[in-house]
């Protein structure tokens, strides 16, 4: 659960209240695991801003962000990074122009790991990931993997920026341990108990299922079938109960620099990420009739207040000129005070 409680956020503070503006006004959002959210509104209503502030760009003047009821209000933007991938209307930003392909994926890869030394180096198996990753954009990207991505295009720059922001190596039984204390929501001594205890019954659950197969007259392909599935099924049963900080995809008007046909395709693709993945996602978009085809949940800013919130059949049923109507409105209700 992804929420903001009553934030506010001014800009221009020189102790003139004519210079001063209200970019987010006593706004409280709560967005649910898995819920794909598009967000429209005019120049200046809060869109950016409210991302930048989830984010940790920005810090609230007053309120709250939470992540699973822990409170991330003043947590650093790169002690984020772990939980929230963005991808910026520019496609310049969010990518290393002088390094290649490979590398801002590895990198983007082991977004949030603890490293301890920090160890650089490319495995096999990440870079046939990434390769059968690339293929899906259509790009020829897989074939580009040593290229520097300065001098690709601007949407081959973004698919690679969208990718680079959905990508996650699974967490280790350590980072798991670390973020579960963390966002539980529980007492740190509690969660650190409950991990711990649970813990040791799935690794005895695990060394049990090896020593028994060790001690049969089993081949040794067999009893190195049955290791591997023991080890698997420790680490699933781990994830399944611990895994809470699954990433979330902030997507800041992502494809409005790209023509209409790549930023179509990139459309399509962050659609199929995003469902393949459950991923919760907000998304920010000028374009109405993007934010009415995708997502599952539509939200309208206008002057620092949430103006409509709506979802399933009621979103389904709105049209362009709906929209365009309520902004009239919510202008001239702003105009005549």
């Amino acid at each position: 659960m992804l929420e903001l409680r009553n934030v506010t956020k001014r800009f221009n503070l020189t102790g003139s209240v004519e210079d001063e503006r209200i970019a987010l006004d006593n706004v409280s959002l709560a967005i649910k695991p898995g819920e794909f959210v598009t967000i429209i509104g005019g120049n200046g209503s809060g869109k950016s801003t409210t991302l930048n502030i989830v984010s940790g760009v920005l810090t609230p003047d007053e309120g709250k962000v939470l992540l699973n009821e822990y409170d991330i209000t003043k947590l650093q933007e790169y002690r984020r990074a772990a939980y929230f991938g963005r991808v910026f209307q520019d496609p310049m930003v969010g990518t290393a122009s002088d390094m290649s392909v490979l590398e801002n994926l590895e990198i983007a890869y082991q977004r949030g790991r603890i490293h301890s030394p920090f160890v650089w180096g490319f495995k096999k198996a990440d870079k046939e990931y990434f390769i059968e990753e690339l293929k899906r954009f259509d790009l020829g990207l897989e074939n580009r993997l040593g290229q520097k991505v300065g001098v690709m295009s601007g949407g081959q720059r973004q698919a690679l920026t969208l990718l680079m922001a959905t990508i996650r190596r699974r967490p280790t039984i350590r980072m798991m341990r670390r973020d579960y204390i963390k966002f539980a929501g529980l007492d740190s001594l509690v969660a650190r108990k409950e991990f711990d205890e649970e813990f040791t019954r799935c690794q005895i659950i695990k060394d049990e299922k090896i020593a028994k197969a060790k001690t049969s007259n089993l081949s040794k392909k067999e009893i190195k079938i049955i290791v591997k599935e023991a080890k698997f099924e420790f680490e699933q049963a781990m994830l399944a109960k611990f895994d809470l900080t699954k990433q979330i995809l902030l997507l800041d008007e992502h494809t409005a620099a790209l023509d209409p046909k790549t930023a179509k395709k990139v459309l399509e693709l962050t659609n199929k990420i995003v469902r393949e993945n459950n991923m919760t996602t907000l998304m920010v978009t000028h374009n109405m009739k993007d934010a009415l085809t995708y997502g599952d949940r539509l939200i309208m800013f206008h002057s620092g207040h949430i103006i409509l919130d709506v979802s399933g059949k009621e979103k389904a049923k709105l049209k362009v000129d709906d929209l365009l109507k309520m902004f009239e409105e919510a202008d001239e209700k702003l105009i005549n005070g």
